[in-house]
This record gives C-alpha cells, structure tokens and sequence, in this order.
C-alpha cells in the first residue's frame, strides 16, 4: 500500500487538533504535516491580558512543534499557492503533495479597507498591537476612548465587548474612571448578535451598568486623524482621544488566488463534513476555522441570516470531525464524523468575574446560547482552559 499524506496549512487552534487527532487515529506510515509562518502559537483569548500588561507574549504562546503529538511534522514556511488540480501546495522552498488537504489559515487584517483606520487606530488584536497599546494606556490620564468595530466578521465576537469592560475596571484600579469616557461603536445590530436577543440585552446591561456608551448599526466611512473623528455613514461621528478598533478582517490571499473562496469572500464549505464546496475541484479538501464561512439554518429575524462565529473552540470541533473523516477513508471505512455547530466562549467582565456561554448554533428556529451568572469560578475556569491549550505534547 502507497503511503499517503495529509498537509495541514496552519497550525492554530483547529490546524492543531486536526493533525493531533489524526495522528492518534491515521495508520503509522501515513505523512502528517502541518505549516505555519510562525513558529509560535498564541492563544488569543489572552491579548487583551497583554493589553493591560497582565501577561506577556510568552506566557500566553508556546512553539508549535510542542503542541503537536510525535509523528507529525512541522515546517515553517509561508503558503504561496495552492494548486486543487496538482494536489500540492508550495510552501517557502518546498512543494508538498497531498491526498487530502486541511485549509485552517485563519484570517488575515486589513485595516486599510478603513480610510483611515491604519494610521489612526491601535488595536489589541495582534500581540504587537497589544503590547503597543499597553504602553499607551499606561501613559493615558484621561479623555475618551472609542472602540470601534467597523465590519464584520470577526475572529472571536465577544473580545470588543470583552476589551471594553476589562479597560473600564484598569481605570477604575487606577483611580482614573471619572476621567475616562468609554464608548463601543459597532455596525452590528445588538453584541454577538448570533447569539441571540437575550445574551445581548445581558452585555448591553452591563455596558450600562459601567456607563459605557453603546453604539450600535453605525457603519465606518472613514477616520480623520487630524481632527480625531470617527465618521459614520449616516453623518454622524465619534471623538476621541484614543480610538482600539477591530480590523476588517478577510481570507488570505493565498486562498483568494487558488479561487477557493466564495461570494461573501471566504471559503464555503458542507456544514456537516466541513468539505470545500466553492471550488469545483477541491476533492479531499477541508476549511475550518476563520478561513471559511458558513450560514447557519436558522434565524433570529427573518430578513437577517447568521453565520457560525469564527472561534478557536469551533475551529477546534471542526477539526476534529474531519480527522476522523479522514482517517475513515484511510482505513477504507465509512465517514460518519460530522459537525454539529456547538461550541463555547468566555466573557470576561472584570474584577475576576466572567461568564462561559454555551451554543448550540445549528437550532431552529434559532441558534441558542445558555449563560450562567456571571462569577469568579468561570473566571478560574478561562484561566485554567488558557494554560490547557498550552500543555506540551513532546
């Protein structure tokens, strides 16, 4: 029997488990690689601790090579093409063929979409951006302090929400929080707004309880660095002192080119076997993660459908599925695996207190999210699934 190979591009939360899982299941000769143009892996839900200076880059990142299990190999390189009819990918120097092709990529920033935005705006949302902005904060005495979502989707819903009321409780710890205004502009319609009615009238709440301005449905043209503004399209704007945006995010390029994305620019793909459907001759090709989109069944109002929230948890189940999909085929054996749109994420509020939702996004007539009250106990909870992701496995 021909060896075979499965060739993993990126190696985060659902690059990880998808070569970890197949490793543990895919018959010993078969090649597992995984490629990444970083050599580290970082744990996201953790920038905005770097944010306010709680945590260093390493303490919250850990090589990849140290994550995946023995028997699969790691090359760090950049992905500059993709070929569907060749079945290889070309990878810094190396060309790499494949049987079966896991796209986990993620997706990339581009502030530059923004007129503006770049040149006026920190953000959190890399671990540079968050160390610089750190040091802003630290010098910050006082003034308003805007945070701006301008497009959708992003990676992670709930870190605006999240950031903002983690920086109103650093005020507060400073003395400074009858100095500091803070304000959330957002082009959704309600926070995560996926979730549903009642998670965001719980978020709006506690905006509220802060005194923390809430913006909602106000779509960016632009940002004017001299004078400081925010400009809306309906003509309103927003002044600030210091304004954190989330950048518009979109797939690499590398995906784009190969002609593997579909109309809403990322990768579409079968909600259950998380297959390529996009691209006519993607056989054996899966996308998970943030570099694929996916319309979920369901809908809160009529006129507004939903996607499944870009998430490393959900990134992570994804994998999963298509590990042991793959490893069926392998042994010549039926593919059963599929995925069935659940998932988690951790809210953080402040003073040592979070909330851990629950979603179960594939519901009718409506995804569904439980929340419990807000408390220390999941607040321990985060810290204690942070520094799971990070465990070694050699």
């Amino acid at each position: 029997m021909n060896a075979t190979t499965t060739v993993i591009l990126g190696g985060g939360f659902g690059g990880i488990a998808a070569a970890n899982t197949l490793r543990s299941l895919a018959p010993r000769d078969h090649d597992i690689i995984v490629v990444d143009q970083t050599a580290d892996f970082l744990v996201g839900a953790g920038k905005t601790w770097m944010m306010l200076g709680e945590r260093t880059y390493p303490q919250i990142s850990r090589a990849r090579a140290d994550l995946l299990e023995p028997g699969v190999r790691f090359l760090q390189a950049g992905v500059s093409s993709i070929d569907l009819t060749g079945r290889t990918v070309a990878a810094g120097d190396a060309t790499l063929h494949w049987d079966h092709l896991v796209i986990a990529l993620g997706a990339d920033f581009a502030p530059g979409t923004v007129p503006g935005l770049a040149e006026s705006a920190r953000t959190f949302y890399t671990p540079t951006g968050a160390s610089a902005l750190h040091a802003v904060l630290e010098r910050f005495a006082g003034g308003e302090i805007v945070m701006l979502l301008p497009k959708l989707p992003i990676k992670c819903p709930p870190a605006p929400y999240e950031a903002i009321m983690l920086l109103h409780d650093y005020f507060q710890r400073r003395g400074l929080a009858d100095k500091v205004r803070l304000s959330l502009h957002t082009v959704e319609g309600a926070p995560m707004q996926t979730a549903g009615p009642e998670m965001g009238q719980f978020i709006k709440g506690e905006l509220a309880q802060r005194g923390i301005a809430y913006h909602p449905l106000r779509k960016t043209v632009g940002v004017d660095g001299a004078t400081r503004r925010v400009i809306f399209e309906d003509g309103a704007a927003a002044a600030y002192d210091l304004l954190i945006a989330i950048p518009p995010h979109v797939a690499p390029q590398v995906v784009r080119d190969a002609n593997l994305t579909g109309p809403g620019g990322w990768i579409q793909v079968d909600p259950l076997t998380l297959e390529v459907t996009s691209a006519a001759n993607a056989t054996d090709v899966y996308a998970i993660g943030d570099v694929m989109a996916m319309t979920l069944p369901g809908r809160f109002k009529p006129d507004v459908p939903l996607s499944l929230p870009k998430a490393g948890v959900l990134a992570a189940e994804q994998a999963g599925v298509v590990a042991r999909r793959i490893a069926a085929k392998l042994q010549g054996l039926a593919a059963g695996d599929v995925f069935g749109g659940r998932g988690f994420c951790y809210l953080e509020l402040g003073a040592g207190r979070a909330v851990r939702a629950e979603g179960a996004f594939f519901e009718l007539p409506h995804p569904v999210m439980q929340k419990r009250v807000p408390d220390e106990a999941q607040w321990r909870d985060k810290l204690d699934w942070v520094e799971l992701q990070l465990k070694p496995r050699r």
